[in-house]
């Protein structure tokens, strides 16, 4: 088959601990922000369903469902009333309140996702942060997300803890979450190699699938003949001591889209449109033993078929069907008074067919391929004294990839770490981690990360850290190189000062960050193959706040950068110097509505025809949304996205996003 691999400039032939622990005999360590947390989530799951839902299967369920159903919630997915109240685990891999993180973390809850325009994952990213998200056609299309000018392989996503990484090149397949699937998402910023390995060079965004509480249902249609439906269930049984949790979700989405390719750019391209529909499902079993001692197993399916513009010479639409399997298995021990165990188990397996790729201009290609990506792990977490805490961790991830004609690829990679958290004199916040890996194919490497916080009045802090990063070339990155041999693992230094603010139900923070790599891994689009640049630089500034104006929730994320080829003072591709999103919400006469808007830099591109670098224009979109409560249980609402229409493409030669419009019925029973 043909995937396209956004930051590699051409068409391709391709192929934690999650850690809220109820019932805990520790007190959690002193936090410097007064306010009721909003518990983390314990991502409890268990099986799952392989089955295909459409919407108006959806509905007819839930309708014969709702009679039998209990009020009461199963996972308390609680909502905090401010971004000051979150708690997150992603920034140290322990849990914290949002304001006490010293790496740069931000959340997007279930209530940003329901009130924002978006539709699917790529398009939540476009609403809330300044990445640069490069998606290549309508639902399904590849898509390539940047985070601080680094390569999209490095960027780290997790999903309730487990991996999701295409094992072919490394990054993860954003486009194959439904967002009707997740609950909320944790982003951090910046370096992270030394807490999560290589592929968290540029950050980490670990994705909350939903687990029930209560029953919801959500019905939606709009343009392009787009249908979605969602709903989901959850139960307590038990007592309050040993309780089982059991939840369920099930969504939907079909759309007849839009032309993938740009036929105005490359006359070559299939101008008729390319229709996607992704089915998705997630199942989930959680049960605490006893006191201290629970066990959380989550599974998610999704299957997306989607057609896109390749090279296919027969006269129709090529079709990619891909299978997405994710697991996580968590357990978790009180051992002591202050000492814990966690252990965890994830993987996502990837199965994808192509069957018009067997005829490419190329030639024969590929019509099926499979990947996955394991990851074993336990961890000690030791608090020897009030606000000191001591981690001792190891991991086991193993990748495997293989196509219809290409041989099986694997990689396995040891690793252990050790982490410190602590506070002095309830001013200075410290974070430090020292990471070794020992991959079987590319050898090892040590990473390290020391962060300090200083709390110069209970409202303002000042932050720095350093780090250090090391990823290994992919599988495809290897299969395009001259010769195995002669591609080099990346290496990174990094440096970042930060400003926070926590006051008044508002959280701002300020960051210049200083990124070195060398023998960063790039894609020469003339010679197909893939390369090693000598060094490559990125400095910047990224603000971000949030907060309640008074008048309405005001949320800003911003940043500007300068991604480059140092040895030839050129532009990373695909990666604006400017991205900024703004986004406002108001209650208007019982509507809550809001407005999103976004703004992409000029940046660096490959015309599609030429293979010539050139210059791509700005891009510029605004969203709209409102909903109103009808009743208790019941709520409408409407979403347009791309307000003005805006016809620049966010990758040259493929289609931008047309103006959508979508009405929703939602239902809600606690």
């Amino acid at each position: 088959m043909a995937r396209v691999r956004a930051d590699r400039l051409s068409v391709v032939p391709a192929g934690t601990l999650a850690a809220t622990f109820e019932e805990s005999e520790v007190a959690p360590m002193k936090s410097r922000h007064i306010g009721q947390a909003a518990p983390v989530n314990s991502r409890v799951a268990a099986f799952a369903t392989h089955a295909s839902f459409t919407a108006s299967r959806v509905s007819r369920a839930l309708a014969a469902a709702l009679p039998l159903l209990a009020a009461e919630p199963a996972f308390a997915q609680a909502t905090a009333d401010s971004p000051t109240q979150d708690v997150v685990v992603t920034a140290a891999r322990v849990e914290q309140k949002l304001p006490d993180t010293l790496p740069s973390t931000t959340v997007i809850s279930r209530q940003d996702i329901e009130t924002s325009p978006a539709t699917d994952l790529p398009d939540l990213l476009r609403t809330f942060t300044s990445f640069s998200v490069a998606q290549t056609g309508p639902l399904g299309s590849q898509t390539s997300v940047f985070v601080r000018g680094a390569n999209s392989n490095q960027v780290l996503v997790l999903v309730d803890g487990a991996p999701l990484s295409r094992a072919d090149f490394g990054s993860a397949p954003w486009e194959l979450i439904p967002l009707d699937q997740i609950d909320h998402v944790e982003i951090v910023r910046g370096n992270l190699s030394s807490l999560y390995g290589g592929s968290a060079v540029g950050g980490v965004v670990q994705i909350f699938t939903r687990h029930g509480g209560g029953t919801s249902i959500a019905l939606s249609s709009g343009s392009f003949g787009t249908t979605d439906g969602s709903a989901s269930i959850g139960h307590r049984f038990g007592d309050a001591v040993t309780p089982l949790d059991i939840g369920i979700s099930i969504s939907g989405q079909t759309t007849n889209g839009y032309s993938a390719r740009d036929a105005n750019v490359d006359p070559s391209a299939n101008p008729d449109r390319d229709p996607a529909h992704q089915d998705g499902a997630t199942v989930s079993v959680g049960k605490t033993w006893a006191p201290g001692q629970r066990t959380e197993f989550s599974y998610m399916h999704s299957d997306t078929h989607s057609d896109y513009d390749g090279t296919t010479t027969i006269v129709e639409q090529d079709t990619l069907n891909t299978n997405l399997d994710s697991f996580s298995l968590q357990s978790h021990h009180q051992l002591l008074p202050t000492v814990k165990l966690d252990l965890s188990a994830g993987e996502t397996s990837e199965h994808f067919t192509d069957p018009t790729e067997a005829d490419s201009e190329f030639g024969p290609s590929s019509t099926y391929g499979s990947g996955r990506t394991r990851l074993l792990g336990a961890q000690v977490d030791w608090r020897f004294a009030p606000d000191h805490s001591l981690q001792v961790q190891y991991e086991n991830r193993s990748e495997r990839f293989g196509e219809q004609l290409d041989p099986q690829r694997t990689r396995v990679t040891n690793s252990e770490r050790i982490g410190y958290l602590g506070s002095f004199l309830d001013a200075i916040d410290v974070q430090a981690n020292l990471r070794h890996d020992d991959a079987d194919d590319y050898g090892s490497a040590n990473t390290g990360l020391l962060a300090l916080g200083w709390r110069i009045t209970p409202a303002w802090k000042i932050v720095g850290q350093v780090s250090t990063a090391f990823s290994a070339p992919s599988f495809s990155d290897l299969e395009y190189a001259a010769s195995p041999d002669s591609l080099k693992a990346e290496h990174s230094r990094d440096i970042e000062f930060g400003v926070h603010w926590t006051g008044a139900g508002w959280l701002a923070r300020a960051t210049w960050f200083s990124q070195r790599q060398h023998d960063l891994i790039g894609f020469d689009p003339v010679t197909f193959a893939s390369v090693n640049i000598g060094h490559s630089a990125n400095r910047g500034i990224e603000l971000a706040a949030d907060g309640d104006t008074g008048y309405g929730k005001l949320g800003l994320d911003a940043t500007f950068q300068d991604p480059r080829d140092t040895d030839n003072d050129t532009e990373l591709a695909r990666r604006p110097r400017t991205l900024v999103t703004t986004s406002y919400r108001v209650p208007v006469f019982g509507w809550e509505t809001g407005a999103y808007l976004r703004y992409d830099g000029p940046r660096a591109d490959v015309d599609p025809v030429t293979f010539e670098n050139v210059q791509a224009k700005a891009r510029t979109t605004l969203g709209l949304s409102t909903q109103h409560a009808v009743s208790t249980n019941w709520s409408i609402g409407a979403k347009v996205d791309n307000v003005t229409n805006s016809r620049t493409p966010e990758v040259l030669g493929y289609t931008a996003p047309r103006r959508a419009v979508l009405l929703t019925v939602r239902g809600n029973w606690q």
